[in-house]
């Protein structure tokens, strides 16, 4: 399996739409901080508005962008209109058999045409903390084809609401947060974090191999010629592109799989703990705990009751 892949697979990306908003005059929707390992996501189809994040500079949406924050923080979308009117226009929400379609237009025609979703990740998932806290680009540019169809697609199936909708939907936003990592990874290469590491032509041999084969009792030096390095410059060449540790690293990836393994099969904790490279299974459910603040047991139970 290719890495990236693996990455994700191991994150358990599970992507929604919730909202198409269609709009006009003056609004402000407020986005509390999303509930922890949510990503949330906005597509600008038609017309403009402005990101509020953070006390930072606002960031301006306009037709074709895409916007991801990936750990859900509060911000404020924003319309740019003057309206005629003396009051704002009332919200008003309906279901359309596939998306809720929220709106304060009324009979007239909206300015600007907004879809709104979220990821879902896994805890602690390495591929969220190394993006960056805006992911932003456009789905209208020539050398991303393959997202500008993905989007095209959502906007057809969120109006049509056609059998099945919500389904394809679902299935076409999680597809939607691979289509943007690509295109962002293409657009502003990683310096420094796993997937530079990865990226890289001789370190990333080892990062394959921790991710292929957890169970190994890797060591340093096993590592290192997994990347044809001494020691000494494998040690210097990783921590020059990411502040964890390989066997930190390793660590990472394993308790990622072994929340993996405890949600989606019927595995006991012994077995899973082997499975990532632990003989015992006291000490792969102390460093579990350490990691997620719950022990396997519970984790699993909780994860199974959602």
């Amino acid at each position: 399996m290719e890495a990236l892949d693996r990455l994700i697979q191991l994150s358990r990306l599970q992507g929604a739409l919730d909202l198409r908003c269609l709009l006009s005059g003056e609004w402000t929707l407020d986005h509390p901080p999303a509930p922890p390992s949510e990503a949330v996501y906005h597509v600008v189809l038609a017309g403009s508005c402005l990101l509020k994040f953070r006390g930072q500079a606002d960031v301006r949406l306009e037709t074709g962008d895409i916007v991801m924050l990936p750990r859900g923080d509060a911000h404020v979308l924003q319309g740019e209109e003057s309206s005629d009117q003396s009051v704002p226009r009332e919200m008003e929400s309906h279901y359309n058999g596939a998306v809720t379609v929220r709106t304060n237009c009324g009979p007239n025609a909206a300015s600007l045409d907004l879809l709104c979703g979220k990821f879902n990740y896994a805890a602690n998932a390495l591929l969220i903390d190394v993006l960056p806290d805006i992911v932003k680009m456009s789905f209208e540019r020539d050398d991303v084809p393959d997202l500008t169809r993905m989007v095209g697609m959502m906007r057809r199936e969120s109006s049509e609401a056609g059998p099945g909708a919500h389904s394809i939907i679902s299935a076409f936003s999680t597809a939607l947060f691979t289509m943007l990592l690509r295109a962002h990874l293409a657009q502003q290469p990683s310096k420094a974090d796993v997937l530079a590491l990865l990226a890289h032509p001789r370190l990333g041999s080892s990062v394959i191999a921790m991710l292929e084969r957890p169970a190994e009792k890797w060591t340093i030096e096993m590592l290192a010629q997994q990347s044809a390095m001494s020691r000494a410059t494998y040690a210097r060449a990783f921590g020059a592109l990411t502040e964890d540790s390989p066997m930190t690293l390793l660590t990472r990836i394993r308790m990622q799989l072994a929340g993996m393994l405890l949600t989606r099969t019927a595995k006991s904790i012994a077995e899973i703990a082997d499975d990532v490279g632990y003989q015992s299974e006291s000490a792969f459910s102390k460093k579990f705990k350490d990691t997620y603040g719950v022990g396997p047991g519970a984790y699993r139970q909780a994860r199974a009751g959602g």
